[in-house]
């Protein structure tokens, strides 16, 4: 019940964001960013041995003049692409932008579709990226948080090209 919840508050906020965009953006909009990517894995003992592409829809909120909230929602398959499993996180990062720079965190929720469904703990994410006109390119990590797992021993690293609107 605790992550359905959890999960209905990430997509609350990613709504509630879009809904106040205007009334939070003075001096410049909220964007939209549709975004292509790879990730691989980081372990302990084991790092680099598998690709997962990723697709992933953001929104940029502006909070001033420098800071934004982003919600955003990934979804991640193996490299195989046969779509029998894959990774969907939804998320909320707070970003610091300098021009077209910008650094952030946050947290995301990884969902597990395959052989059943699982949800696992709220993770850490960090990016950093910048928008060169209406391409946006991000650096991402992710670290897992899963009970059984020391912290920084099961992560994700990627990156994506976006296209802005």
């Amino acid at each position: 019940m605790k992550k359905v919840i959890l999960t209905v508050l990430v997509v609350g906020l990613f709504v509630a964001a879009v809904a106040v965009a205007p009334a939070w953006s003075q001096s410049r909009k909220a964007s939209f960013s549709l975004n292509l990517g790879v990730q691989t894995n980081i372990y302990s003992g084991s790092s680099f041995d598998n690709a997962w592409f990723t697709l992933d829809a953001r929104v940029g909120v502006p909070l001033g003049g420098s800071f934004e909230i982003s919600p955003e929602l990934m979804y991640a398959v193996d490299d195989s692409l046969d779509f029998s499993f894959g990774w969907l996180y939804p998320g909320v990062l707070a970003n610091f932008r300098a021009g077209n720079f910008f650094v952030g965190g946050g947290v995301v929720l990884p969902f597990f579709f395959g052989d059943g469904s699982d949800t696992g703990n709220l993770a850490p994410k960090v990016n950093v990226g910048v928008d060169a006109g209406r391409i946006k390119l991000t650096a991402y990590f992710i670290a897992f948080t899963e009970s059984g797992i020391s912290f920084l021993d099961m992560n994700q690293a990627g990156v994506t090209i976006g296209f802005r609107f």
